[in-house]
């Protein structure tokens, strides 16, 4: 009997990892690049023919990279299909452009953060993450919620 319960123990325990999981291994895949869409949406996002993605949004991001030593590789696009890469698994996130009404569905959302608009009015944003992917989601929701003091 007890060798009985020993086993169950064994092949239970042999199934636990690390939760939460990533179904597409979003966080592993990040250290190489964090595939960041971006769409235009000023002043939060401001995406400019000759230089990289700026703005409040922008800012954000580069600061949850560094302080989690990820180069980012921005990926600039039209909106629809971004979040399509994004519900692919191509792509980390989507910023820019992502109301309360947003039609997409499929995807994850960040926890809301604040940011100010053009006039200093705070704006309530959040980033679009790829469905499925709870240890990634997980990870930029902390960042959120760390730097929430910090928030304008």
């Amino acid at each position: 009997m007890i060798r009985a319960w020993l086993c169950v123990v064994l092949v239970v325990l042999a199934g636990c990892g690390p939760y939460p999981r990533d179904t597409h291994d979003s966080s592993a895949r990040a250290r190489d690049a964090m595939r960041v869409g971006v769409s235009h949406d000023p002043p939060f996002v401001v995406v400019e023919p000759d230089g990289p993605p700026h703005g409040s949004e922008i800012t954000r991001i580069e600061a949850f990279a560094a302080t989690r030593d990820l180069p980012i590789d921005w990926v600039i696009d039209g909106h629809e299909r971004l979040m399509q890469a994004l519900v692919d698994h191509r792509l980390h996130m989507v910023v820019g452009g992502h109301g309360e009404d947003s039609p997409w569905t499929d995807v994850s959302w960040s926890r809301p953060y604040h940011v100010r608009d053009a006039r200093g009015h705070i704006a309530e944003r959040r980033l679009a993450l790829p469905p499925g992917e709870n240890a990634w989601q997980l990870e930029v929701d902390r960042h959120l919620d760390a730097t929430r003091r910090d928030a304008p």
